[in-house]
This record gives structure tokens, C-alpha cells and sequence, in this order.
């Protein structure tokens, strides 16, 4: 039984490996072409106007029929690196299922943007359908401040310029048109990316381990070709240009940043964006988005609070406890207390 446990164990890891081999570096610069030239050194400078938006989403309670999410955004704004102004969006609960398609989506969406969405929401994934309507705040208040914000104005987002809901990408088109007549320099910023090359090998160690072995000093970036990637998003839904940037020299790795395609001078977006990243806790990540993120997120505690509020609005309404721990009780909490 021990061997067979190290064994699965070696397997999983030997798997892993094989995606990010010992040679990553070397089967990168040649299979992909990018040479040191390719990287460009910022220069941090004066961050101005930054304002950062992110969403955060959870689910309240999950059974078999239907599951209840809650959803929200929030905005903060920086001059200089001192915080201006920070606002949430109140906080909006959906029923996900049991009906084929999401009934609160459409109001939601019409609250925010004044008119039906192009497509429906289906319940079918409780989990995308949430992220789904934390997309729709999180681009309401993002198509907010496109038209609030001061003309040279940096706005952020949590996330790549690309939808992942057909309704959403109007909206993002507004986003960018706004932001390009207003010379707003918009970015969505990742942390993370599932971005591949070569058969399956991860593209930002890749990107980091080069700059690395050719003596690249952080901060810098990269824009990276789509032709080196295994594979290329829907183009009707994308609507920025991929990077690569590494924004300070103890940065715990690189981030994805995608840049609108009409986009004049990125080396200016770039150097703005290091110079909001220096932050001790986490250098490297824009300061203002690590802001928004705090200001947004749904806490543990946040989230007992709600559950402990909905659970006595389900009593006042006459869902009995019973009933209650038959629809949404969780084996798991019992199993945990042996």
C-alpha cells in the first residue's frame, strides 16, 4: 500500500515535470524565437490617476436544485498612490436554479446597462453562472469609471480583456472604445495564466526563466506573439493584446497583462504600472488592484454573517430547520466533527 501511495505520488509529480522540464528554458527560446532584445526595460515614473476594479463572488448555499450566490464589485481610486475614493457595490443574491436559465441575470443585467442581454445565463454550471454575474457588476462599475475617470487615467482590471459570456461583450466594447477617446490607459492584469506553448508547457515561467538566464533585470515586459501558443482565444471576445511583465525586482514571478489592440504606447502603461507595484507586501502586483481586492473580498466572516441573516429570513418565512438541513445541510460539517 506505501508503494503503491509513492508511486501515484512519483506519477503525479513525473507528469508535472514533464510540462516544465529541466530544458524549459532552452526548448522555449528555440521553439518560440524571443530573443533578449525582446525585452524592454521600465522606467518607473509618476502612477497619476489609478483606479482599480475587481469583483468577488460566493456561494451561500448549495443542494441538489438549486444553489444561492452573492456577488460584488468595488472600485478604488489612487492619485500618486494615495487613495483618493473606494466604493462597493451593494451586495446582489441569485437563485441558480432550478429553472434552465438564470432568472435573476436578466434583471441584473438590465439594472446595470439599461437593456436586456443578448443571451441568457444557464444554471447548468452553478460555478461559471456565478462568475458570470460577478462579471456583469464587476463591468458595470469598470464602464463607470471609463466614463468618470480624468482623460490620461490609468484604470486596472481583476482579469484578461476578454468575456467569457457572449452579453458581456458589448460592454467590454464600450469599455474600450470609452477608454481610447478618452485616453484612458486601460489593462487587465492576471496573476495567473493558462496560456501554453510547445505542446502544453506553461507560458510565464517560460517567459520569467528567460529573462532570467539573459541577464534581464525587473522590472520588464514582453509582448508575446499569439503564434507561439498552443492555443488562441475566440477572437470576436478578445479584445487586448497579450504581455508579459516582470514589475519589480523581488516580484515573486511575472504577470499577464493584456493591453487594448489600438493601444499607442505601452511602454508608458508598463512604466506606470511599476511604479504602483513597489509595494513591500506584495511587490511585483499593482497596489492599487491588491486595494480593490481587499476592499472587495467576501470574508469568512462576511460570508457567516450572510448565511447566519438568510438562514433566519428562511426561518421568519417557514423553512423549518429540517427542511432547511434537508435541502442545504452539508455531510461533510458532520463527518468533520469524528
Amino acid at each position: 500500500m506505501k508503494d503503491e501511495y509513492a508511486g501515484a505520488v512519483n506519477e503525479a509529480a513525473g507528469r508535472i515535470r514533464a510540462k516544465v522540464p529541466g530544458d524549459l528554458i532552452g526548448k522555449f527560446r528555440q521553439n518560440c524565437g524571443i530573443k533578449k532584445d525582446d525585452f524592454v526595460s521600465c522606467t518607473p515614473r509618476s502612477c497619476g490617476e489609478v483606479c482599480a476594479v475587481d469583483g468577488s463572488n460566493v456561494m451561500l448555499l448549495e443542494s441538489g436544485s438549486m444553489s444561492l450566490a452573492v456577488v460584488r464589485a468595488a472600485e478604488t481610486m489612487f492619485r500618486d498612490m494615495e487613495r483618493t475614493r473606494r466604493s462597493v457595490t451593494p451586495l446582489h443574491f441569485s437563485l441558480i436554479g432550478p429553472e434552465e436559465e438564470n432568472q435573476d441575470f436578466p434583471v441584473l443585467y438590465a439594472d446595470c446597462f439599461g437593456q436586456p442581454p443578448g443571451k441568457p445565463l444557464k444554471n447548468e454550471d452553478s460555478a461559471r453562472a456565478a462568475e458570470v454575474l460577478r462579471d456583469t457588476v464587476e463591468y458595470w462599475v469598470t464602464e463607470t469609471m471609463a466614463r468618470e475617470l480624468g482623460a490620461g487615467a490609468l484604470l486596472l482590471r481583476d482579469g484578461p480583456l476578454r468575456v467569457s459570456h457572449e452579453s458581456h461583450n458589448p460592454v467590454l466594447t464600450r469599455i474600450v472604445l470609452a477608454c481610447r477617446d478618452r485616453e484612458i490607459g486601460l489593462a487587465g492584469i492576471s496573476k495567473r495564466s493558462a496560456a501554453t506553448w510547445g505542446g502544453g508547457h506553461p507560458l510565464l515561467p517560460a517567459v520569467m526563466g528567460l529573462a532570467k538566464e539573459s541577464g534581464i533585470r525587473a522590472p520588464w515586459w514582453i509582448k508575446i506573439d499569439p503564434a507561439i501558443l498552443d492555443h488562441q482565444p475566440h477572437a470576436q471576445w478578445q479584445h487586448g493584446v497579450m504581455y508579459v511583465a516582470c514589475l519589480h525586482d523581488h516580484s515573486a514571478g511575472p504577470l499577464k497583462i493584456e493591453l487594448p489592440k489600438d493601444t499607442r504606447d505601452a511602454g508608458l502603461v508598463m512604466n506606470r504600472l511599476a511604479a504602483c507595484s513597489a509595494d513591500g507586501r506584495i511587490p511585483g502586483y499593482p497596489y492599487p488592484l491588491f486595494d480593490a481586492h481587499r476592499t472587495v473580498v467576501l470574508t469568512k466572516e462576511i460570508t457567516d454573517q450572510l448565511k447566519g441573516d438568510l438562514i433566519g429570513s428562511l426561518t421568519n418565512a417557514g423553512i423549518d430547520r429540517q427542511t432547511y438541513e434537508i435541502l442545504f445541510g452539508d455531510y461533510h460539517d458532520a463527518f468533520a466533527r469524528y
